[in-house]
C-alpha cells in the first residue's frame, strides 16, 4: 500500500484498512449480542415487532460488516473508482459483485427500516382496513426494488484499461496506488443515469419512511382525543414509538453528517482523500451504533444486560469472600 504524497496519515490505505478491520473485529460480537437479545429476550408484549427489528438488525450488521471485513471499498476522492482491500478480494471475489453487495445493503437497511414503521402502523391502526392486502406488494416492490436497483450500474462497467487512462490523466496522483496485483477499478465513467437512479432510490425510501412516520404521529393523536384507546395503552405505545425512533435516527446521523461534510468539502472545491476515508469509517460503525442504542434504548434488552452485569459482580463477590475466608482459615491453622 503506498500513500498519496501531501496527504496526512488519515488518507492512506494502510490507515484505512487497519482501522475497518479493528472496527469490524470489534463490533461483530456486538451484533451477535444484539441478536441474541432480539430473538430470546424479546417479551411477549413486543412479539408483533420482533421479526421486523430482527429484519433491521440483520441488514444492518450485515452491512456494517460487509464494509468493515469483507470489502473495505478505498474510494478515491471525487471519483466513483477505488480499491478494495477487504477479504473478499484476498479470495478474489470480483470487484463488480463487491460494489453491488455494498449498495444493495444499503438498500436493504433503508427498506427495513421502512418495513418497520410499517409493521407499526399495520398492527396499530390498519389491521382491518384495506392496508391488509395492499402492504405485501408494497414490501415486495420495495424489497424488489433494493435488489435490482444496483444492477444496471454494474452491467455498464466501463472497460477497465481505458477507464483508468482517464482517471489517471484527471488525478494523476492515484497512479501511485495502481498495482498490478490489486488495480484502481473504475465502477462509472460518465454516465449521469447512476446519480438519477441514486437519488431516486434515495429519495423514495425518504418519502416512504415519512409518511408513516407522520401516519403514526397523527393517528395516534386522533385516537387519544376520540378514546378509541387507554390512556395507558397509548402511553405504551408513544414510549415505544419513541424508543424506536431514536434507534433508527442515530445511526443514520451516522451516516448522514459525514456525508454532507464529504458532498460540501466537494463543492467547496477542499475535498481530500483524509476526508473521503474517515466517512466510510464513520459510515462501517453504523450498524454498531444501531445495535448498541437498541439494546440501551429498548427496555427489555437494556434489563437482560444489567442484569448479566449484576450477577457478574455477585459472582466476583461471592469469590473474593470465599477466597478470603479460606486464607482466615490457613493463617489460623498454621
Amino acid at each position: 500500500m503506498v500513500e498519496l504524497p501531501g496527504e496526512s496519515i488519515f488518507a492512506s490505505a494502510q490507515f484505512f484498512s487497519l482501522t475497518l478491520y479493528i472496527i469490524g473485529i470489534f463490533s461483530f460480537p456486538i451484533h451477535v449480542f444484539g441478536g441474541f437479545c432480539i430473538l430470546f429476550q424479546t417479551p411477549e408484549s413486543m412479539k408483533s415487532v420482533k421479526w421486523s427489528m430482527f429484519n433491521l438488525h440483520l441488514w444492518s450488521s450485515c452491512l456494517d460488516l460487509t464494509v468493515s471485513l469483507l470489502t473495505q471499498p478505498y474510494l478515491l476522492k471525487s471519483t466513483w473508482s477505488g480499491i478494495p482491500y477487504g477479504i473478499l478480494y484476498k479470495f478474489g471475489v470480483s470487484l463488480a459483485l463487491q460494489s453491488y453487495m455494498v449498495s444493495t445493503l444499503f438498500c436493504l437497511v433503508a427498506v427495513s427500516i421502512i418495513t418497520i414503521f410499517e409493521n407499526r402502523y399495520f398492527l396499530i391502526f390498519a389491521e382491518h382496513t384495506w392496508w391488509r392486502r395492499a402492504r405485501y406488494p408494497f414490501m415486495a416492490t420495495n424489497y424488489i426494488l433494493a435488489l435490482l436497483y444496483y444492477l444496471p450500474t454494474v452491467l455498464a462497467v466501463p472497460e477497465q484499461t481505458y477507464a483508468r487512462q482517464i482517471i489517471f490523466r484527471e488525478f494523476p496522483e492515484f497512479k501511485l496506488l495502481d498495482t498490478p496485483s490489486n488495480p484502481v477499478y473504475v465502477l462509472v465513467l460518465d454516465n449521469p443515469w447512476v446519480s438519477v437512479r441514486q437519488i431516486a432510490m434515495e429519495s423514495t425510501v425518504v418519502l416512504e419512511a415519512l409518511v408513516f412516520v407522520l401516519l403514526l404521529k397523527i393517528k395516534m393523536k386522533n385516537v387519544v382525543k376520540e378514546m378509541k384507546m387507554s390512556e395507558n395503552t397509548a402511553k405504551l405505545q408513544k414510549a415505544f414509538l419513541k424508543a424506536l425512533y431514536i434507534q433508527v435516527s442515530l445511526p443514520l446521523l451516522v451516516i448522514l453528517i459525514p456525508s454532507a461534510i464529504s458532498v460540501f468539502s466537494g463543492i467547496l472545491g477542499i475535498s481530500t482523500q483524509s476526508v473521503n476515508n474517515l466517512v466510510y469509517i464513520t459510515f462501517s460503525c453504523h450498524g454498531l451504533t444501531s445495535t448498541i442504542v437498541m439494546i440501551l434504548i429498548q427496555n427489555p434488552y437494556r434489563e437482560f444486560c444489567f442484569g448479566i452485569v449484576r450477577k457478574q459482580k455477585v459472582r466476583t463477590t461471592t469469590v473474593s469472600s470465599v477466597s478470603a475466608r479460606t486464607s482466615t482459615t490457613r493463617v489460623t491453622v498454621f
